[in-house]
């Protein structure tokens, strides 16, 4: 039961430690954008200025500034290309439903399951399709999970290493049982194989385990639009709305993990509107502290561009609106617990804006 239930929980939350997918970053691009916002980075405050897209990239720049709130920006800008344009629709989706059966299929197929059952689990995350929740065990050790209809977690009893930095491996180094480019294309197939839309991926290689292997990231898509990977946190009523992602593992002997969170599909889409330029949103931001009384230090360490999905009166559809998401850190000195000295206390959040009215998506801001 606890294994099920940890499980459920990895479907219900995005991967949030490995959320830059820095795939065709431009330095000489990326210099030039970030020297266009730096001048006011040793002390002066400053608006948002100007910050320029390079073209055909996925990662803008890396912004430095002190904005008039008094709020330090020390960032990456990662906007993926397919949104890197000045006007974008809002749509709406649903969930898009995995095959439990073309699942067992390619995954289990000739390993003799063990256990195979059915139960339910409340459909908290907008545009979930059901109840009903399948898994399965192998007598190999495999395990398979099924949750909501479009999401899955599937993994093999092989040697496993836990990387809390992926970062350290994004090295681009190919192993000896396949290349980078090899591998990427088996986890596609299986993506294409499972009708699951795949856009630009980050791939991480562990080569200090006794079993090496390839950790991929991938952005979702709906209607060729990517999903952020980042959480999506508690909006109105508290609804759970995760961002989405699609994690795969290889290593020599095939596929060892496959984990999709929350597929969703296009069903309807609006006109294409204006989009808020990263100056425009970080003015937004702006905006927010100057109308708060602000303590301790604050910071905005990530900044990226997605689509987020957001719940909706009718539990099975959802709005997917562009945002601009910025990844907040509030530095604080609190008593200690002696009472007689002080400590640092760092507290992690983030700030969505809508892309296309500058509105705040309120939410239960919490750890990302």
């Amino acid at each position: 039961m606890k294994k099920l239930i940890l499980v459920t929980l990895v479907l219900c939350m995005a991967l949030s430690a490995c959320t830059k997918a820095e795939v065709g970053k431009a330095p000489t691009a990326e210099s030039a954008a970030a020297s266009s916002v730096e001048s006011t980075a040793s002390g002066g405050k400053s608006a948002a200025s100007e910050v320029s897209l390079p073209e055909k990239t996925k990662t803008a720049a890396h912004v430095t500034k002190t904005l008039s709130s008094g709020v330090v920006v020390d960032a990456d800008v990662t906007v993926p290309k397919a949104m890197q344009q000045q006007n974008l629709p809002e749509m709406q989706g649903t969930g898009q439903e995995i095959d439990f059966e073309k699942i067992k299929e390619i995954f289990c197929a000739g390993k003799k399951i063990t256990e195979e059952t059915e139960g339910s689990y409340p459909p908290d995350m907008p545009g979930a399709l059901t109840e009903a929740e399948k898994h399965l065990s192998t007598e190999d050790g495999d395990y398979l999970l099924v949750g909501c209809g479009n999401s899955f977690f599937y993994t093999a009893a092989r040697d496993t290493q836990d990387t809390s930095n992926l970062e350290l491996y994004k090295t681009g180094k190919d192993l000896d049982f396949a290349t980078i480019a090899e591998a990427d294309e088996e986890i596609r197939k299986v993506a294409e194989e499972l009708g699951i839309s795949v856009g630009d991926s980050v791939c991480y290689t562990i080569d200090t385990s006794s079993m090496p292997h390839y950790i991929f990231q991938y952005d979702l898509l709906v209607n060729g639009m990517p999903l952020g990977k980042f959480d999506g946190g508690s909006y109105s009523d508290n609804v759970f709305t995760p961002g989405t992602y699609l994690t795969a593992v290889l290593d020599e002997d095939g596929i060892r993990h496959f984990d999709v969170s929350y597929v969703l599909k296009e069903t309807e889409t609006g006109d294409a509107q204006r989009v808020l330029t990263l100056d425009e949103a970080l003015d937004k931001v702006d905006e927010k502290y100057n109308s708060i009384i602000m303590e301790g230090d604050y910071y905005i360490n990530d900044i990226q561009m997605a689509y987020m999905p957001i719940k909706t009166d009718d539990a099975g559809i959802v709005r997917l609106i562009p945002v601009w998401y910025f990844q907040t850190t509030h530095q604080i000195l609190l008593p200690d617990k002696s009472g007689t000295g002080e400590i640092m206390l760092p507290q992690d959040g983030y700030i969505l804006i809508n892309a296309l009215d500058g509105t705040e998506l309120l939410h239960e801001n919490g750890d990302i």
